[in-house]
């Protein structure tokens, strides 16, 4: 196993030397003595770690992983239910996840850094680096580089498809952007992750997916030992849980894997302003603007909204398998990391429509997560916690 793969991290001894409460026992919470955030309390962190309880019996996600960042530290981490429901292994901050699209985070430092260097302009056209988003849309010229970095490459049917007047996510266009990384520095999006992030933040729980075994390998992992220390994925069917089959694939939009403990210090990196200028980091979580002067709920590689006067940024991941949400409110220096060997972290969240009970309509105002982060169970609850 190399030197780099512990199951314990730095971050995780500073952890165990500064809770006066720790215990050793897996998927007990971890209670900090003070903090420099009042609403963290024994007792909001007792309510909260019995409301996720509930929603996880609720919405049948077999384990979760679950930390609060206070101070740039862990100051809270619990485990709840399975890692592996056949060996009953209890998960940790420290046992890894896909997080799905919580990857586009990273993308955007990356590419935000060749933007940075003036090696790419957020308005160069697609065509520029070959890419050809197929059907009517093609390498259209109206279409730019920061249109699939916020989403607003498609348009609708109602403006014939402008880029930059509507939001749609896209996922598999964000990926895109993979090519325009590698164009302009010349390495490929997954050697820049590990040489300007994973190393300098020693993240030993992190890594492309371990189905891209030519990006994998550029950590220097033991894959096998990489492995034991992942949770099963599972899906909820017919009643039960069943184990799924599917390979993950990995680039700017998805396919990194990590931790809790992990996320933490990837986190406090970006509250330190590491990686790139404030200047920078400004334009990521400032609101994506239309060229008629509405503000979207999406910057550059976040979700960006204002909750009781309060910005919240925060990005989910939802995949075949796993699902994540990460949760920053800079204000009150607050992180909220919560990962699942499920998809139902965030698909019940998703629906746009749903019938109205007993009338057989639809509803077109039901919250979605794609919108706010109030859409999501988990996020309400997170909020309903500690931005009173």
């Amino acid at each position: 196993m190399p030197r780099r793969f512990y199951p314990l991290s730095l971050l995780f001894l500073v952890t165990l030397i500064s809770f006066a409460c720790r215990t050793s026992k897996p998927g007990n919470a971890n209670l900090p003595v003070k903090s420099g955030d009042t609403s963290l309390t024994a007792v909001r962190l007792t309510d909260l770690e019995k409301k996720i309880a509930h929603l996880q019996e609720r919405y049948h996600i077999p384990g979760l992983s679950v930390g609060i960042v206070n101070e740039k530290k862990l100051v809270w981490a619990k485990g709840f239910g399975y890692a592996d429901l056949e060996k009953k292994i209890v998960p940790d901050e420290n046992t890894i996840y896909q997080i799905a699209s919580v990857t586009k985070t990273f993308g955007s430092i990356i590419l935000m850094q060749q933007v940075q260097a003036g090696k790419v302009s957020l308005d160069d056209p697609i065509g520029k680096y070959g890419i050809n988003l197929g059907a009517r849309w093609g390498s259209d010229p109206r279409i730019k580089v920061k249109h699939l970095l916020t989403h607003t490459a498609m348009g609708t049917m109602f403006n014939s498809y402008k880029p930059g007047y509507k939001f749609r996510y896209n996922g598999g266009w964000y990926q895109e952007l993979g090519k325009v990384i590698e164009q302009s520095s010349g390495h490929t999006f997954g050697e820049l992750l590990i040489q300007q992030i994973l190393t300098p933040l020693a993240l030993t729980h992190t890594a492309p997916s371990t189905d891209d075994s030519v990006n994998f390998a550029l950590t220097g992992f033991d894959k096998t030992a990489f492995l034991q220390h992942t949770a099963k994925p599972y899906d909820w069917k017919n009643k039960q849980f069943q184990t799924v089959k599917f390979s993950y694939a990995f680039g700017p939009a998805a396919g990194i894997m990590s931790s809790v403990s992990d996320l933490a210090v990837y986190s406090t990196a970006i509250d330190e302003g590491r990686f790139l200028a404030d200047s920078t980091w400004q334009k990521i979580f400032t609101p994506y603007v239309t060229p008629k002067g509405k503000k979207i709920q999406y910057g550059l590689g976040w979700y960006v909204k204002y909750y009781k006067g309060v910005k919240v940024i925060w990005h989910t991941g939802w995949w075949s398998g796993y699902s994540a949400l990460l949760v920053k409110i800079p204000a009150k220096d607050l992180t909220f990391i919560v990962l699942a060997n499920s998809q139902d972290l965030s698909r019940p969240f998703y629906h746009i429509v749903q019938p109205l009970p007993g009338i057989g309509m639809y509803n077109p105002f039901r919250r979605n997560l794609n919108n706010t982060l109030r859409g999501s169970d988990f996020g309400a609850a997170f909020l309903d916690h500690f931005l009173r």
